[in-house]
């Protein structure tokens, strides 16, 4: 079954108007799948064959030069001497618009690679799993909160896939294929046990020391590990709110899963008994929030951040847009104790207005605007910040 995306106009701009187009993503997030429905009279080819990546490696001239119309690039990351041959390409030919669409599933040479060649000659665009959106608009929901412990891969709800086996599948295949050789990984026990205490701590704040000292191996170790699942996409580090709020303020990132489907894996968390059983619940619901401001386009470091001060007063999110701060709390419950959120606290350290919005498990959709703050629940698929709203 196909599902649509909400990144297909964007992306078919893009394609209309820059010489080359990248699409970056986890794996199984839906890259080929989607230019290939987009684009099915382009030429096709994939790097995850191990030939064809040492012949585009090797002798990238030659390799590009065998495409003559529109080509989708799958895996490009695997042969980054591609992007040197590209960038002359493109320059003998610059109103030649779309021919080269890429994909990237790691970023560790990519996109350096990518800025260094194909700078001003390519637009980036970032595909993550499913929404809640875009999940809404189909029938292959039975029930909301299924979206928190299943998570948004698409091959998941396209093809009616057991989440436990998709995942178990999905991380050995990672682990195997994508970190063991780049990182150099001799102990994958203990870069497993990494990714489960990770997931134990999704939505906290990342402490390379204590995650050291209970896998027994180095900071530095850990460091790497955690930068290489960073820079791959699979977790996110989302830093502290720093425009001179006058306060002394948590300088650590907090860290999240790309998607909340992958982080209830880790924690053996398999059916919507087991997520409302489960001690880890909440956890899990602000990072099913958060992975929803990713995949409407915001960006951690950007217009994303979360306050904390050494008072632990804390806003989970503070979102930048159109020129307006939003303090957004994620609070499971459907009426969350008011005690319990800072809103006040922390809205008066701004010398502009501000929005203070709880996303919380009310059965109603859209927005409700209440005295001191507005209420909505991100499972049905409402855009927060569409001004339509």
């Amino acid at each position: 079954m196909w599902i649509s995306r909400q990144h297909i106009a964007k992306i078919e701009r893009a394609i209309n108007s820059r010489p080359a187009v990248l699409l970056t993503g986890v794996r199984q997030s839906g890259k080929s799948s989607l230019l290939k429905k987009l684009l099915p009279q382009a030429e096709y080819v994939t790097l995850d064959r191990v030939a064809l990546a040492e012949e585009a490696e090797i002798n990238p001239t030659r390799f590009l030069k065998k495409f003559n119309k529109q080509t989708i690039i799958d895996e490009v990351q695997y042969a980054p001497s591609l992007f040197r041959d590209l960038k002359s390409l493109i320059d003998e030919n610059r109103s030649l618009k779309g021919k080269w669409i890429l994909t990237g599933s790691q970023q560790f040479a990519l996109m350096s690679g990518v800025h260094e060649s194909l700078a001003g000659r390519i637009r980036i665009i970032h595909l993550g799993t499913l929404s809640a959106n875009e999940l809404n608009a189909t029938n292959l929901i039975k029930k909301k909160r299924d979206l928190i412990w299943k998570g948004g891969f698409p091959e998941i709800w396209a093809e009616k896939l057991d989440a436990e086996e998709f995942f178990e599948d999905y991380i050995q295949t990672y682990l195997e294929r994508d970190l063991k050789d780049v990182l150099n990984i001799t102990n994958l026990r203990d870069f497993r046990r990494l990714l489960s205490l990770l997931a134990l701590r999704c939505g906290q704040l990342l402490n390379f020391s204590t995650l050291a000292k209970d896998i027994g191996v180095s900071v530095n170790t850990i460091k790497s590990w955690v930068s290489a699942l960073e820079a791959s996409g699979l977790v996110i580090l989302l830093p502290p709110y720093y425009n001179n709020l006058g306060k002394r303020l948590i300088k650590a990132p907090k860290l999240y899963f790309c998607d909340s489907g992958l982080a209830a894996a880790l924690l053996n968390i398999n059916s919507l008994k087991t997520l409302d059983n489960s001690t880890h619940s909440g956890h899990l619901w602000e990072n099913f929030v958060f992975a929803e401001f990713i995949k409407e386009g915001f960006i951690a470091g950007k217009n994303l951040f979360y306050y904390r001060d050494q008072n632990s007063v804390e806003i989970d999110f503070i979102v930048e847009k159109d020129g307006q701060t939003h303090l957004i709390e994620a609070k499971e419950s459907e009426r969350p104790d008011r005690k319990k959120l800072n809103f006040k606290k922390v809205a008066k350290l701004f010398s502009e207005d501000v929005k203070c919005i709880l996303a919380c498990g009310i059965e109603e959709k859209g927005r409700l605007d209440l005295t001191d703050f507005s209420v909505y629940n991100p499972l049905y698929g409402f855009s927060l910040f569409d001004k339509k709203n």
